[in-house]
Parts: structure tokens; sequence; C-alpha cells
């Protein structure tokens, strides 16, 4: 009963709530966080039900175990910077710590961080910008990575305990990177507590989302807070009002309050408060008024206390709740009138007696709420007219307060503008919910950027002709094209770009309309794209590096819109004169690049490669990164298709390597990529599985890795037929490449397994594959060992002889997507054909190939099915030719595991003895 009023507080919503299996819960989590293996909890419950107590409780504990503890909050009144919960925690690591610990801690990932969180650059003065990568979804990626690099860095030294409050309010940026982070905590001494009001969320809300994904994944442990129990309560009011409670008052209260930490402790404090319990008197327990006096909701309790404050105080504080959760005091200076210092100070004095607000230790002069509740009943008490002109003041004496750092806070600015802009007009509006949108994009928060450039987009209706608006419709268009949760498609983010590009020129603003046209997003076949690169390329001088830029891009845009390849050969190839003609290296490097994917586009292997090497060559001479990463693919496949596998993996290699040097997730996806088929032209199937779902998980089957892990587990025996079907049917998609190459595994399942059903499945999915129109030659595509498959396996010599010639051009390589060694292929249709002369060819070009490239599952496939047909041809010395070749393709599977394989060659085994 001698507790001082923080401990009170604590009684709450923390100490009772502690006394109960929840707060065992979290200790054991952190338990294991320390043990290194790092945690995610999600507090959950309802309003006031003291989440943020046992939030505290938990802190403090692992403050005495410790462990350094972070704070982020979530801010619900909008005007935040994206990322704000994350950047306040990184924040008050930094301020607490020397600048050697943090450069050692960060290390590279400094510079990407700071473009975040300025406080980073404010310590570490020095830092260079970093690497430049164009594209913006893989530059969010690495300020992803680089900082759960750094969290999980700084919590090897000291356990971190990160706490992230009101997630119900957080905005998508911070829920993605809270995604990201949390399937990185294993093997780290870092716990994450975030805490959540369940009643705030519907299906649809972002959290819910978030909390989805985590779910399916099993990231997070859930505690659910729910209310006092009946003797906590008791406690509570022996504590709080000095008296022995009556059953009939605990009852009372218990009943209305349902438990719930923050109506326990705002009913008791106004029956304190009005005399209904006499504070101090232990002897009879007051009076029995209580019984008819205990409010029926929090808010309507709220609003009594309120009652109980004097008009100046209310007047002060329904100012303060219109502002915002924190309110600084300067700005209620300049927004209450008729009050000098000291009545302002006066009246805050009393709210902070009656606990309706509290001050920030981290700020002199700043203020918020006790709870976010206070803050909603104060301000929904206002008509919506003197609500707006509230924010109308506060927009002005915010933008005064700011001066000429306005634009920083350009966000928190917006919010207040937005609500007056009937009062104050459009023209501040605009201009920072421009400049909101703009910082949002460079912090890489695209959900927010599109936000607010929709804001900009909405005021400025009645400017569509100025300059203003050309960059709004060119910022909303990019942060559409890479952010799909904003709700639209890549074509409406495009035809924005194409509008803001067409108003720059109509401006003369011949510069920005160029820059715009580069926008590096990856479109895809959409409409526009070439003919504003046409333009723009009018608009360039001819010979300068700018120009050769826009026709590597007008180049992609060709090939991509029209399939034209000799039209995108011919900008590339003016793109590297160019180069060529005025020295930079940088643009030679990305020409050659994109001139090794083309060749690659249109099946001309050899001049990939060579291209490729090429590229690999300049880009190492000017250490530049974005070559190195983007490279790496095209000559990779390339070479192994090629059966130069050395060259093919050391190539691979170098690429993998730049690209998680500098964090770029598309181009490790695609690297990863490559070395899941080298390892499954090898035979190492179990590698292939791994290398496949470590590289697709987060690639929604936009690559081959399915296809590859399909292959590898049918090489072994075909464990669900139905599994495999489904698989590759959703794999094939509506179109592009990626449709062939899962016809083409269905095809080699349907032959590996004499199974009709995937051989026409197969037939099926390859004509999902580029649409007819683009000028593309068919060769590029694995449709013909799809075809050539089937031919062969059901014996179809029409089919046969229409394919055959087609891959007989082909003949000495493999197929660069499936790693269809061609020769072998060719000798199924031959023997189809009733060819036996060049079937036996090339049958033994298809063992020369498999060996040289170390082909080992398609030798053994190799041999079988060559010994097969000399079984059945029966001439000269066949039978002990084909008795050797069963005796290779056995030990091949039986080395490598191929199940299917091996039962074939045993049975022709029994009819050679036969």
């Amino acid at each position: 009963r001698e507790e001082d009023k923080g401990s009170l507080d604590s009684m709450a919503g923390g100490v009772f709530v502690g006394r109960h299996r929840e707060m065992d819960q979290l200790k054991a989590a952190f338990e294991e966080t320390l043990g290194g293996h790092g945690k995610m909890v999600a507090l959950v419950g309802e309003p006031g039900i003291g989440k943020t107590r046992t939030a505290q409780e938990l802190a403090t504990n692992a403050g005495m175990r410790g462990a350094q503890v972070l704070w982020g909050r979530c801010y619900e009144a909008g005007g935040a910077p994206p990322y704000w919960p994350w950047v306040q925690a990184i924040r008050s690591y930094v301020l607490e710590r020397d600048t050697a610990t943090i450069r050692r801690e960060m290390g590279s990932t400094a510079s990407v961080i700071a473009e975040v969180v300025a406080d980073v650059k404010e310590r570490l003065p020095d830092l260079h910008p970093p690497s430049q990568i164009d594209d913006p979804d893989s530059a969010r990626f690495r300020l992803f990575d680089s900082i759960t690099t750094f969290l999980k860095t700084a919590s090897s030294a000291q356990p971190i305990v990160l706490m992230l409050e009101d997630l119900h309010w957080s905005d998508k940026p911070s829920l993605l990177l809270l995604e990201f982070v949390a399937r990185e905590l294993s093997n780290s001494r870092l716990m994450i507590v975030g805490n959540y009001r369940d009643m705030e969320l519907n299906r649809r809300h972002p959290l819910s989302i978030t909390l989805g994904e985590l779910t399916r994944e099993h990231l997070f442990d859930r505690v659910l807070l729910r209310g006092l129990q009946k003797h906590d309560v008791r406690r509570f009011i022996e504590v709080a009002a000095g008296i022995d409670p009556p059953s009939g008052l605990v009852d009372a209260v218990y009943t209305q309050t349902e438990g719930n930490p923050l109506f326990v402790t705002e009913t008791v404090r106004l029956l304190i408060q009005e005399g209904d319990i006499a504070s101090g008197s232990k002897a009879k327990g007051g009076t029995n008024s209580w019984e008819i006096r205990i409010p029926e909701g929090v808010r309507e309790v709220i609003g009594r206390r309120l009652d109980r404050l004097s008009e100046r105080c209310n007047e002060v504080l329904t100012t303060a709740a219109v502002i915002g959760r924190q309110f600084r005091f300067g700005i209620l200076m300049k927004l209450i009138d008729d009050v000098s210092e000291n009545m302002l100070l006066d009246a805050l004095d009393e709210a902070l007696d009656a606990r309706i607000v509290e001050e920030v230790p981290s700020e002199v002069g700043l203020y918020q709420f006790a709870h976010a509740l206070i803050q909603e009943t104060l301000s929904s008490e206002l008509s919506a007219t003197r609500m707006v002109r509230l924010h109308a003041r506060i927009a002005e004496a915010l933008e005064e307060h700011y001066g000429e750092d306005s634009a920083e806070h350009a966000a928190e600015l917006v919010e207040h503008f937005a609500q007056a802009e009937t009062v104050l007009g459009s023209e501040k509006l605009i201009e920072y919910s421009l400049a909101a949108g703009k910082a949002a994009f460079e912090a890489s928060g695209f959900e927010e950027s599109s936000r607010q450039f929709e804001i900009a987009f909405d005021a400025a209706r009645e400017h569509e002709a100025d300059l203003r608006f050309a960059e709004i419709l060119a910022g909303l268009g990019k942060s559409w094209c890479i952010s799909p949760s904003a709700g639209r498609v890549t074509q409406d983010g495009w035809d924005l770009i194409a509008r803001g590009f067409d108003l720059y020129v109509r401006l003369g603003e011949k510069a920005k309309a160029i820059d715009l046209a580069q926008f590096p997003a990856s479109f895809g076949r959409i409409r526009g794209t070439a003919g504003v690169l046409g333009q723009a390329l009018e608009l360039a001088s001819p010979d300068s590096v700018e120009a050769g830029r826009l026709q590597v891009r007008y180049s992609i845009a060709l090939l991509d819109e029209t399939g034209d390849p000799a039209a995108s050969q011919a900008a590339l190839d003016r793109a590297e004169e160019i180069a060529i003609k005025t020295g930079d290296q940088q643009l030679l490097a990305r020409s050659l690049v994109h001139s090794a994917q083309h060749a690659w586009t249109v099946g001309d292997y050899r001049k990939c490669a060579d291209l490729g090497i090429r590229a690999f060559e300049v880009a190492r001479a000017i250490d530049d990164a974005y070559t190195l990463v983007r490279v790496g693919p095209w000559p990779g496949r390339a070479l192994l298709a090629l059966g130069e596998r050395e060259r093919a993996e050391s190539v691979i290699g170098e690429s993998l390597a730049a690209a998680q040097r500098v964090r770029h997730p598309v181009s490790i996806r695609q690297n990863l990529g490559v070395i899941a088929e080298a390892q499954l032209t090898k035979g190492d199937f179990a590698s292939v599985l791994a290398t496949s779902a470590d590289w697709t998980v987060r690639d929604e089957l936009a690559t081959t890795g399915p296809g590859d892990m399909a292959r590898a587990e049918t090489e072994r025996e075909i464990t669900d037929r139905d599994e495999l079907i489904a698989r590759l049917t959703a794999f094939a998609g509506t179109e592009g490449t990626v449709g062939t190459i899962a016809a083409a595994s269905a095809a080699i399942i349907g032959h590996i397994h004499a199974d009709p059903e995937f051989l026409e499945l197969a037939l099926k999915l390859v004509d999902k594959g580029d649409p007819a129109e683009l000028q593309l030659p068919r060769s590029s595509f694995p449709r013909e060992v799809v075809v050539g498959l089937v031919a062969a396996a059901q014996g179809d010599e029409q089919a046969a002889a229409e394919i055959y010639p087609r891959i007989l051009e082909r003949a000495g390589t493999a197929d660069p997507r499936v790693f269809l060694p061609l020769d072998r292929l060719l000798a199924l249709l031959a023997v189809t054909l009733d060819r036996p002369e060049e079937a036996a060819e090339h049958f033994e070009n298809s063992l020369l190939f498999c060996r040289k490239a170390s082909f080992k599952p398609q030798l053994a496939w190799t041999c079988a099915e060559y010994s097969n047909f000399l079984l059945k041809r029966g001439s000269g010395t066949d039978r002990e030719k084909a008795a050797a070749l069963q005796d290779e393709a056995i030990a091949i599977a039986q080395e490598l595991g191929m199940m299917p394989l091996l039962e074939r060659v045993l049975a022709q085994r029994e009819i050679l003895k036969a």
C-alpha cells in the first residue's frame, strides 16, 4: 500500500498480467533468444488490455538480463515516413553507441540504412552513397537485407529485444520489412515483440495479411492477453484507494469492465475522483453510490474523467488531440488563444496529475496522451467544421515551426493540409504531398509513395498542364509499376508515365522527359514502351551517352513489345557504337549484357557466351556491379548448353558472388536458377531440391525452379503424380517461356515413365508459350523438345519427320532451358523414323557430349536407350556393346539413385540374358 504512482501504473496492466502464464511464455521466448534461437512474439488484446505494460515488464526483465531493448511505435494519425517504427528503433540504437561500434556493426550496410535513418548519416558523415541499383524492387530488398543483417550482427554482441507497438496502425512497408526480418531470426539473438489490437483487424487489413504469411511459415508465437481476474481487480482497488474493498464494489467493477486493465484503472480513478470511493478510508470502504455510477463503457469513463478537469485544460487537450497522439508545447502555444506560457503549463500540469497525458523523456516539451483512446475520445467530440479549422491552424503552425526544414516533415504536414483543404486550398497540399511522395519513393516505401502521389493527383486536377502535375504523373506511375499491393497493374503505371513524359515534352522539359523514359522497372510486354523510348531518342543528342542508354532500353522494349529481333539488335549495335565512340565503358558493359541476352533469346548460344564473357571483362575493369550481377545467367546457361561446364560454373559463381555482395535479389534468384540447372545435369538431385526451394520461396513461380524440382524428384522416383501435374500446370502460367519449360518438364517426365497423362499435359501446355505474333525463332524455345519427345514416345512418324530437321540444326548442344542433349533426342526420332544409321550416329554423339559436359543422368539414359536400340538391331557385336552400355547405365543409376531408369535397364538385362 506504499507503492508510488509509477508502480500503480505498472499494476494497471503489467504486474497483474505478468503474474499469469502470459509472462511465463514471454520469458521462455526470451530464454530461447539468449540461446541463439531468435524469436518473434505477438501480444494480442483489446484496447487497454495491457499490451504495452506487459511489453514494458518484459523489457525491464530483458534489460536486467543484459539485453538491449529498442522501441518502435506505429503512428495512428498518419504523417509518419515509411518504416517509422523501425527508424525509431535503429535511431535509438545509433544514438547510444559510439561511432566505432556503429561502423563495426553496420559495416557495408551503413550506407544503405542511412538512406532511411538519417541519424546514421549524421553519426558517420564520411559514408559514401550505396551503389546504384536500377530496379526499385531490388533496392527495397537490399534495404531489408541490410537492416536484417545489421540487427543480427548487433545482437551477436548483445542480445536485442525489439518492441514494435500498435502494429494495427503500421504502414505497409514496415509490415513487409517485419515479414522479411522474421524469416531471418533463426540462429540469432534477436527477439521481436509486437503488440496489436485484434478487434481492429479485418481480413483485408494489411496486418491480417502479414500475420497470415507469418502463420503459414510458423514464424511467430501469439500470446493472447485478456482481462484481469476478479482477485486482481480487488488488489488494484485496494492499492489505488487504500481501502479493503467490499465484494459488491469488486463485483460491480469487474462485471462492468470485464477485467480490461485500462477500463479498471480509469473506472477506479473516476470513482475516487468523484468521491464514490473514499480514498484512504480503511474502515467502511466508502459510500454505496458506486453501485449506480459505474460507467457503461471506457469512452464514457474517460469522458467523465475529462469533465472533472478545468475548461482551460479541456480546451488545450482537445487541440492537442487533433495534432496527434504526441504534441509539442511550442505548437500548442501558437494554437491556444489568450494564454500565457505559465497558463498553458498549468493546464498541462493538471492533465499530467490526472494522468491524461505524460511527458516523453526523449525530448523536452514533447507530450503524449496516456492512451490512444483518450485522444480518440477528445477528438470525436469536435464538430466537422471546428475539426477542419483546427487542422488548418495546426498545418500553418507546424509549417512555421519547421521553417526551412518543412520539406523533411512533408508527410506530417500533408495529414493536416489534406483535412483543411476546404479552408486553405490545395496549393500547400500539392506541394507537400508531392515532396512526401518523392521522399517515400527514395526510401523504398512504394505503398506510401503511391498514397502520397494519389493525394497530390486528386488535389492537382485543376493544374493538369503545369510542371508539378507532370512530376505527380511520373511519381505515381513509377509507384504503381513497382507496388502490386497498391492495387494497380503495370500497364496502368506505364500509362501514367507516358502521360508524364508527354507533358514534360509539351512543357519543354526535355531532360526530365528523357530521364523518365529510362525508368528501369521491368515491364514485360505492355503497350507503349517502345513508342515512348523512340520519342525520347529523338529528343536526345544522337551520339550522347544518354542516347546510348536509351538505345539499350529501346532494344529491350522492341523485343518484348514487338518481338522484332532485327530491330532490337540494331538498337544494341547502335548503343555499342556510341559506347566505343564516347569511351563510356559502363555503357559498353551494359550494351554487351543485353546483346548477350538478345543472342540467348534468338538461340545463338555461342554468340551469347562470347558476348557475356566480354561483358564480364569490361565490368571487372571498371568494377561495374550492375553488369556483373546481371550478365551471369546468360553466358552461364549458354556455356552449359554448349557442354563447357567448367567455364559455365566459373561465370555463374562470379555473378552470384557479385549479386550477393550488392544484395540484388533478382540476380541472386537467376544465378541460383542456373546453379540448380547445373546440379540437375550433374545428377546432384538433393542439391537441386535445396537450391530450387531457396530461390523460388519468394518468387511466386516466376522462374524455372519448380520444373527443376519436378525433374529431380522424377529422376529418383515419381512420388505423387497428381501433385506433379498440378505443380506443372500452375507453373505454366498463361504466356512466356515459363510455360514451355513446364511443358518440357512434363514431356521428360512422361518419357521417363511412359506416362500418357504427362505427355498429354506437355502438348497442352506447349501452346501456352510466347504469343505467335512475335517474330522470334521457335528454336529459341523448348517447344521442339516437347513435340519431339512426345512423337518418339508415341511412335508418331509424321510428327517425328516434321520436327527432326529443326532439331538437327542444334545438334551437338543441349537445349539450354531443359538441358536435354539434342543428339539424344535426334537418336530417338531417328529410331521412330526407322533410320538406324543416323540413330547410331546420334547416340554416339550424345555419349560424347554427356561425357565431356558431365551430364551424368543424361549419359545414363543415353546408354540405356542406345542399348535398347542395339538389342533390337542385333547385328555384329551389338549384343556385347549393349551389355557394356547397360553396365554403365546401371552403375550411374545406382550411384545417383535413379530408380525408374534402374528398373528399366534391369528389365533390358533380362531380355539380354534371354
